[in-house]
């Protein structure tokens, strides 16, 4: 939509927006800039496309000098199985650690030992890798190295069995004993032949070991066996000398059960001892019984002991008086006592009584020997009881040093045999191949090589390229200090954005351009001018100074854009080359320089010999007139706001002055201090943030009303944004605007 279309009038109610208005123009201007952070980035990227590029081509590059330099290597692999224990066809004694134990250890030292270089040795020996010149220099592709060692025999084998472990893989399956060895090589046949040979020796070396282990525990048990049998002929050597000087006798103890010790034996005194305390026991009860028997007897005379019950005579002399006795008591009741045959009766009787008491007596006297006889025998007995317990307690103090010969004697004889079991036990074992290693696949030679994997470098060199190059955009986006888009204005500078002209060659930058409404420049400049009436609650500024930080940054023809639109909407305008000292508006227009400000400044009255016709109607140009000697002094005294107020009493509602640039020059410090509002012009890509700080703070000194910046030389395209930005941005001020004004 053409500004000129839009319901809008400079000084009516609706041009005279008040602070509200601006405030939300403001506010939905930003809500409508904001963007999110993947775009930024993306932008960020294509601003700094070639340098992506750059390095991204590198990478590709690199992974494909990589690939066509990598020595193609083929790998072979083969699987073996390491059991935790080996098949056991005898017990050996516990001469090797057990596999059993460990668990993740006992595997953890297997793949240490596949990856040893003992084993790589081995494999080189026996492959004769360290004669092969093509095993030696085929990984690097040269002889370079190889050479240098061939003549070293020793070199050629150290430098063979590196080769081996650093191209050596051990993988274990997961949750099984097996495990994958893989070898790679330039020669597909060789990598077989190398894996199948690593399973190989390794086999071997683990039964090696096993026979060293075994044959290590016989030396060390027959030197064990030796030195205990000289021990033990020794010790009973001691023992047997030991005797004969003490004189100790001892019989072998019987035995009574399967763990008595058949060593210790019973000495004569102790056996004698014991043969007469068994005696003595005996006559002790002998003696007891017959001083039993004979107390007993003496109580009746010897009559009623047991053996006068066992004497004939005494059984006949009583069986006499008992029939003497009948035969008086049968008579007595017949005859008075005094009756001769009842007295010879009781004279019987009595005869009777005394043999009987005489027989007593011989019964009692024999009693009574047995009786002294048994307590001669026991005094006898205990006497020499007596006298050998002397002897054992003598003896005992004697056998405490042979006790001693005797267990040392024991306990070498005990250990001669468990040596000599055991010896006997690992000479079986040591003779029986066990293992716990076997091939389960053996290595087959590979088709296709390994590396180089040209896809997945190609594909990796991409990826770093991306990286690097995306890591080397955001930094060299951080390092630069330019002005690149229009969001850096507020957020490096800290001014509004009034609006982004699009960039256009310079050969293309004229008056037809600028008066073509449908070019990109165009409908810039009538977003800008857009923007201008918004700024303050008055409409757009009266006296507007157009400068910037330097030259060619498009300040003169934002100065003849903004003229030429105020002009356009009916608005009486004046456009003043106030660069005094290099003036282009004249040169834009194709007019002599004849005269102008200067001459104005220098005090001439007549405004209108100095004022021209513009390009269009209602636009009057000033040029800058000759250029002074010293501009600075022509623009500090009080000619230039006294020109300004003869401007606006002449009837112009709009001076556009066209100012120098700011660093390094005075002048446009004093314009912007004489203007009603600044207008600063910013080439995108050429001017660095500093600068603009700089510039800005030398304005803001004297007090310069800044309206905001306008960003020129904008190439969208070029540092990411869409084609349409500027102008889009440019359409939604004006479709806020017509929703404000109503």
């Amino acid at each position: 939509m053409a500004i000129d279309n839009l319901p809008l009038e400079f000084g009516s109610p609706a041009g005279n927006r008040d602070r509200d208005s601006r405030l939300a123009l403001e506010h939905f201007l930003q809500q409508q800039d904001t963007e999110s952070p993947l775009r930024q980035y993306l932008q960020v990227l294509l601003r700094q496309r070639w340098i992506v590029l750059a390095i991204v081509t590198a990478g590709v590059l690199a992974a494909v000098f990589i690939n066509a330099t990598t020595v193609k290597l083929y790998r072979s692999t083969g699987s073996i199985e390491i059991a935790r224990e080996a098949t056991r066809v005898v017990n050996d004694g516990d001469t090797e650690p057990k596999t059993n134990v460990g668990g993740m250890e006992f595997y953890q030292t297997q793949y240490g030992l596949l990856r040893s270089r003992a084993l790589a040795e081995q494999t080189v020996a026996s492959l004769h890798l360290a004669d092969s010149r093509a095993f030696l220099y085929g990984y690097t592709g040269h002889r370079g190295a190889a050479e240098a060692v061939v003549s070293d025999p020793q070199r050629r084998e150290l430098m063979a069995a590196r080769l081996v472990m650093s191209h050596l893989t051990i993988e274990p399956i997961r949750g099984s004993s097996l495990v994958q060895v893989s070898f790679d090589s330039p020669d597909p046949n060789l990598s077989a032949a190398v894996v199948n040979a690593i399973a190989k020796n390794f086999i071997a070396s683990s039964l090696n070991r096993r026979f060293q282990a075994t044959a290590y525990a016989r030396q060390f048990l027959q030197q064990r066996i030796e030195t205990t049998r000289q021990k033990l002929e020794a010790s009973e050597r001691a023992l047997v000398d030991y005797a004969s000087q003490q004189r100790i006798i001892n019989f072998e103890a019987p035995s009574s059960g399967k763990n008595d010790d058949q060593s210790n034996g019973v000495s004569v005194e102790s056996t004698d001892l014991r043969t007469l305390n068994d005696a003595l026991n005996t006559a002790r009860i002998d003696r007891a019984q017959a001083q039993a028997r004979y107390q007993q007897a003496a109580r009746s005379g010897g009559l009623n002991a047991p053996e006068s019950l066992q004497d004939s005579t005494i059984v006949t002399l009583r069986s006499q008086r008992a029939q003497l006795q009948s035969d008086y008591q049968r008579l007595s009741a017949q005859f008075r006592s005094d009756y001769p045959q009842m007295v010879a009766l009781r004279q019987q009787i009595t005869e009777l009584d005394k043999q009987l008491a005489k027989q007593g007596s011989i019964v009692l006297d024999s009693l009574r020997a047995n009786y002294q006889a048994a307590a001669q025998r026991q005094s006898e007995l205990q006497a020499q009881v007596n006298g050998l317990k002397s002897s054992v307690i003598d003896l005992r103090g004697r056998s405490v040093q042979y006790n001693t010969l005797q267990r040392d004697a024991d306990t070498n004889r005990a250990l001669y045999d468990a040596l000599l079991q055991r010896y006997k036990e690992v000479g079986i074992a040591g003779g029986v191949g066990t293992n716990n290693v076997s091939v389960v696949d053996m290595a087959l030679p590979a088709s296709n090589p390994i590396t180089p994997r040209t896809l997945m470098n190609l594909l990796i060199g991409l990826v770093l390229g991306i990286m690097i190059g995306g890591a080397v955009a955001f930094i060299l986006e951080q390092l630069d200090e330019s002005i690149i888009a229009p969001h850096d204005l507020e957020r490096k500078l800290g001014v509004p954005l009034l609006g982004s002209v699009p960039r256009v060659p310079d050969s293309d930058v004229s008056i037809d351009l600028l008066e073509d409404n449908k070019t990109p420049l165009a409908e810039a400049y009538l977003s800008l001018q857009t923007a201008l009436r918004l700024t303050t609650s008055k409409g757009a500024p009266r006296v507007l100074f157009v400068t910037s930080s330097r030259p060619s940054e498009g300040k003169s023809t934002t100065a003849m854009a903004v003229a030429r639109n105020f002009a356009s909407l009916g608005k009486k305008t004046i456009l003043i080359d106030a660069d005094l000292r290099n003036p282009s508006v004249h040169k834009m227009l194709g007019f002599a320089n004849s005269g102008g400000l200067t001459n104005i400044l220098a005090g001439a009255t007549d405004l209108g010999t100095y004022i021209r016709k513009g390009p269009i109607e209602r636009l009057s140009i000033m040029s800058s007139g000759p250029i002074p000697p010293n501009p600075a002094e022509l623009l500090a005294g009080p000619n230039l706001a006294h020109t300004f107020e003869l401007l606006k009493e002449a009837g112009y509602e709009h001076i556009v002055v066209d100012g120098p640039p700011v660093l390094g020059l005075a002048d446009a410090p004093l314009i912007a201090s004489y203007a009603e509002a600044t207008m600063f012009v910013i080439a995108a890509r050429n001017t660095h943030t500093r600068t603009a700080r700089v510039s800005l703070r030398r304005l803001a000194d004297v007090h310069a009303n800044i309206l905001g910046a306008v960003l020129t030389k904008f190439d969208a395209k070029k540092i990411g944004y869409d084609y349409g930005y500027n102008y889009d941005y440019g359409d939604k001020r004006i479709g806020f605007m017509k929703r404000v004004t109503g």
